[in-house]
């Protein structure tokens, strides 16, 4: 009795498994939806940075601080806030040229260097800031930025449309095939939700030359185009008989 009692478990966990192997795979289908979002910029992060070259590291480092004040002096007449500068990266190094008579680097003088960076959020003043660097000293300006204040908002707009858009495939294929669409199995999203670069050249020109207002004053001119926001989902959908 006490081996027919093993034995009976044994014999119905085989059953099952024979069964569970027999059943069918189950009816799915996979799509994948996109979704994206347009919308116009509301500010632009600009990139600047100041560096001057001196045998004396503190004579550069003065240099490269005179610079930045009087950019950030501009910034704010402008009407950049406090919290809207960056002025944080700072570094110091020495700079080497070859001797080919020594066979060996010579100490050039050390190189000081400062980045500042500014959220500017009236558009209209983008061109100014830009002039206004140069006139300061600022010797590297990175193309700026376009950017939306609604940044999180709109990516998960454009995750809500792909989500969107996977079912409404799945929907369109089970009605074709003749089945119905059953419960979602699974589902994949893209993890990282970003708005589509914008290129410089095409959604922001630059003059070449600055242009002359009617005052007199200088000028930049500036075009801005949308900024897209993506988002892609993968899904998996159970299928079953109407």
């Amino acid at each position: 009795m006490k081996k027919i009692a093993w034995l009976l478990p044994a014999l119905l966990f085989a059953s099952a498994a024979a069964s569970a192997a027999d059943a069918p795979p189950p009816r799915l289908v996979a799509v994948s939806g996109q979704g994206e979002v347009s919308v116009a910029p509301d500010r632009a992060r600009l990139s600047l940075a100041a560096d001057a070259l001196h045998p004396d590291l503190k004579t550069a480092e003065s240099q490269v601080n005179a610079i930045v004040r009087a950019y950030l002096a501009e910034a704010k007449a402008l009407g950049a806030k406090d919290e809207q500068i960056s002025t944080a990266g700072i570094s110091l190094n020495p700079e080497y040229v070859w001797d080919d008579k020594l066979h060996q680097q010579k100490l050039v003088g050390y190189r000081a260097r400062r980045t500042i960076e500014v959220v500017v959020t009236d558009l209209d003043k983008l061109g100014d800031y830009v002039l206004r660097a140069t006139k300061a000293g600022v010797n590297h300006v990175s193309p700026p930025q376009l950017e939306s204040s609604r940044s999180d908002e709109l990516q998960r707009q454009a995750l809500a449309k792909a989500a969107q858009d996977a079912q409404a495939r799945a929907k369109l294929l089970a009605d074709t095939l003749g089945v119905k669409l059953g419960a979602v199995r699974s589902v994949r999203a893209n993890d990282e939700v970003r708005p589509m670069p914008v290129m410089y050249k095409a959604e922001m020109r630059v003059a070449a030359a600055p242009m002359a207002d009617a005052s007199g004053n200088e000028q930049i001119g500036f075009a801005g185009g949308e900024i897209k926001y993506s988002a892609s989902v993968s899904a998996e959908f159970d299928l079953a008989e109407r």
